[in-house]
């Protein structure tokens, strides 16, 4: 069973400062052991995004004394100490990261007196960062940047790189940087700079820090910040000379039609023609809606920009595997941080061997989503991270205050529905608060084992007859395009998982097209807002409803539907209603809403996962279910309760089809044995 942990191990009551993870010690190895964890996500070996003399300093250094004293570790010994264990430390890659930070050195500049944390010790304060350890500003303190590029760093055109971070960083229509405000630490002197992740030279800079990774030995590669151009056509685009001269190879390749008062196509500059006409950056932000796509060609030009998102995944994971390969002759297992499976991560999910990302917008209950997301996985193992926001920060003041039901909830809401959120540990609360994530570590010890224990009840078998389709091109036109978030198909899934109706998610894509073996077993089809969906698809869901299924459309569709079953986008809860009393399913569950339910074929039989929401707003913790009444469509011979945390209060009594789960606690799991 995948157990990851979330390993950025940022102090207690201190601020998350990126990128430069903390050292890690022989304690951090003891807790991995103990709570059963085998691999870690962000992780290690994240400071190529200072530069990459500082990388290797943080992967080689000679570890002083006094550390040694502790147990400290450079970050090759710390990869090396998880592969003895069997566990995956992944090396993270930060993509939208170009850092400077503020430091104090004494007068020749042959020593560090401060770096990011301030003390004022000295008047010679300068910045040390990217275009420093480009330009060998400090030689006494760092090796040069030829150890690393012996041939020197090249762009596009062929010329040598001089100032590493004046290249990388992208420039917007009138000349501007863009910085990842996001990563940035309130009240210091520091920089982010955003990267434009088109240009090669930052491509050949990545493929550098990969195999500096792979060299010190880390177990795989996290890659963060999949999405970093989408993040900056939301700041007006990158109009660096590259993407400017790119863009014109786009519109041959795809033969768009140019405006006619451009004169010559092959000496068209997009950047010049925009100012020309008088556009500037506050037209072309994102906060403008849909009035941007009507600003000649931008539309393309966004397109153009995203299409980079899984280019560059495709080429660092290529490039990863290749290398580990030829120099260690070993299999590098490859992830992203595919954020919150939005639409244009379908392209990027064939070059990775785990699925990551984060998981936003959290809440008490999010079982729905949870639901898409295993569709979105589409059999592919997942180790996600929980993205910081208001309710994540008052579950971390619960866990101060010795409350951790929440806490628990978190961590296994998803494994009811297939799915698996890493363990914090030190996991950032995105600077919100100067603190980290810390849960209490005996819990994770005890929730590790149990897990380990009670591995066959994870089957990742959903069982429905229904299924409901994620259609790609309809929600990328919604999110990116419309300014949407493609609420129709998410509130819809949100309510049959309130109203305990049984569904799979079928994820629709070109790398992953509807057909008859997809829909092979399910008695109904719903399609959600599919009103981009293509011939093909729809072909197939067609054919469904020939051969007998019951193919039902809600909210807008395409016209080559139109002879199905429809609801309208306000008859949602009629619909539900209709799936809930026309579909009884292998699990009827009775009208309580107070909790959710995973059922899923198991070895033996059958197991149904019990997700308790009925949170106590005056006590903060949940209480318990008194009762929950179900029926079982199915034989079975006998019936195992299990619970975690313990919950010796539990009882579970099974009466022909009638089952009764009394006192119900956080999570429950009742598992059928089925005759045979």
């Amino acid at each position: 069973m995948l157990k990851g942990l979330h390993f950025m191990a940022w102090y207690r009551d201190m601020w998350n400062y990126h990128p430069s993870l903390p050292m890690k010690n022989m304690q951090m190895i003891e807790d991995i052991v103990d709570m059963r964890a085998n691999i870690l996500i962000w992780s290690c070996l994240g400071s190529g995004a200072i530069g990459l003399p500082y990388l290797d300093k943080e992967a080689n250094s000679v570890v002083d004394p006094r550390m040694r004293f502790y147990g400290f570790l450079n970050d090759k010994e710390f990869c090396a100490e998880c592969a003895k264990r069997g566990v995956t430390a992944f090396a993270v890659l930060w993509k939208a990261q170009l850092w400077e930070f503020a430091a104090e050195f004494n007068d020749d500049e042959t020593e560090l007196l401060a770096f990011n944390i301030l003390r004022d010790t000295s008047e010679n304060k300068k910045y040390l960062g990217m275009s420093e350890l480009s330009t060998n500003k400090y030689p006494a303190l760092f090796d040069p940047i030829e150890k690393y590029f012996p041939e020197g760093l090249l762009d596009y055109k062929g010329n040598k790189v001089v100032d590493f971070l004046e290249e990388f960083k992208t420039l917007t229509l009138e000349g501007k940087d863009i910085f990842s405000l996001w990563l940035m630490v309130p009240e210091h002197d520091q920089k982010c700079y955003t990267p434009c992740c088109w240009k090669e030279s930052y491509h050949t800079y990545l493929k550098r820090n990969v195999e500096m990774m792979i060299d010190a030995g880390c177990g795989g590669l996290f890659m963060d910040e999949y999405d970093v151009q989408y993040f900056v056509t939301k700041n007006a685009g990158c109009f660096c000379r590259e993407c400017v001269d790119k863009f014109n190879e786009y519109l041959k390749e795809k033969k768009i039609t140019l405006p006619a008062d451009v004169e010559s196509p092959d000496t068209f500059n997009y950047k010049e023609y925009l100012l020309a006409k008088g556009y500037r950056d506050s037209d072309l932000n994102a906060q403008n809606g849909t009035a941007r796509w009507e600003i000649p060609l931008f539309r393309h030009y966004i397109d153009m920009q995203l299409a980079s998102i899984a280019y560059v995944i495709a080429e660092i994971s290529s490039h990863a595997k290749t290398y580990a390969r030829k120099t260690q002759g070993r299999d590098l297992p490859v992830t992203s941080n595919l954020y919150q499976c939005n639409p244009v991560s379908w392209d990027c999910k064939k070059h990775l061997d785990i699925l990551s990302g984060e998981r936003t917008f959290i809440e008490l209950r999010q079982d729905g989503w949870y639901k898409f997301a295993f569709g979105w996985l589409n059999g592919k193992e997942s180790c996600f991270a929980e993205d910081p926001n208001e309710y994540v920060r008052s579950l971390v003041e619960d866990i101060r205050n010795g409350i951790n039901d929440r806490f628990i909830l978190l961590m296994m809401e998803p494994l009811a529905h297939g799915f698996h959120i890493a363990f914090p540990y030190g996991s950032w609360l995105q600077n919100q608060e100067k603190d980290a994530l810390w849960p209490d570590l005996r819990l994770l010890r005890k929730m590790g084992k149990w897990l380990d224990d009670n591995e066959n009840l994870f089957p990742k078998k959903p069982i429905a007859d229904i299924a409901v389709v994620y259609n790609l091109h309809s929600a990328y036109e919604s999110y990116y395009f419309m300014g949407e978030i493609y609420e129709s198909f998410f509130g819809f899934i949100q309510e049959l998982s309130k109203r305990h109706v049984l569904y799979n998610v079928l994820y629709e894509s070109p790398d992953e097209p509807l057909d008859a073996g997809r829909l092979e077993g399910y008695s109904k089809v719903i399609v959600p807002d599919a009103y981009m969906m293509g011939e093909d698809a729809v072909a197939a869901l067609n054919d469904f409803a020939k051969g007998g299924g019951e193919l039902i459309t809600y909210a807008r569709k395409p016209e080559s539907l139109n002879a199905h079953k429809s609801f309208e986008k306000d008859e949602r809860l009629k619909l539900v209603d209709y799936l809930k009393s026309s579909d009884k399913g292998i699990v009827e569950a009775d009208g309580n809403e107070l909790y959710g339910i995973g059922v899923h074929e198991s070895r033996n039989g059958c197991v149904v996962h019990f997700v308790n929401y009925n949170f106590n707003e005056d006590t903060h913790k949940i209480d318990n279910i008194p009762e929950i009444k179900l029926k079982i469509n199915f034989d079975a011979e006998k019936m195992r309760l299990h619970s975690f945390p313990e919950n010796h209060d539990a009882e579970a009594e099974l009466k022909g089809s009638e089952v009764t789960l009394r006192n119900a606690g956080i999570y429950t799991v009742l598992e059928f044995i089925t005759e045979r």
